[in-house]
């Protein structure tokens, strides 16, 4: 079943962050993952969240997303994202 995974992200250095986002998502590719959105002003209908940017990606299933969370090939670019912002993320799906 497909899992999905949303990210509120607060990007301090736009610039900085670009070298994550060209190295991030050819290994997404890699994964059969994909990026289903990327929003920089999400409405929010109810509730008090302040999103800063909102984004989901789409893997194949849950154990996609760990997989892919846990590869000693993403390590470094998590490195690179807390560089250069600050994220909160949730996987939803089985």
């Amino acid at each position: 079943m497909t899992a999905y995974v949303v990210i509120d992200s607060d990007i301090a250095d736009a610039e900085g962050f670009q070298q994550y986002v060209d190295a991030v998502f050819p290994l997404m590719e890699k994964a059969g993952a994909r990026n289903v959105l990327d929003d920089a002003a999400p409405l929010v209908l109810e509730g008090d969240w302040s999103w800063r940017r909102l984004v989901i990606h789409e893997f194949e299933s849950r154990q996609a997303v760990e997989d892919f969370w846990n590869s000693p090939e993403y390590a470094p670019l998590k490195e690179l994202r807390r560089r250069y912002s600050t994220v909160r993320v949730a996987v939803g799906g089985a």
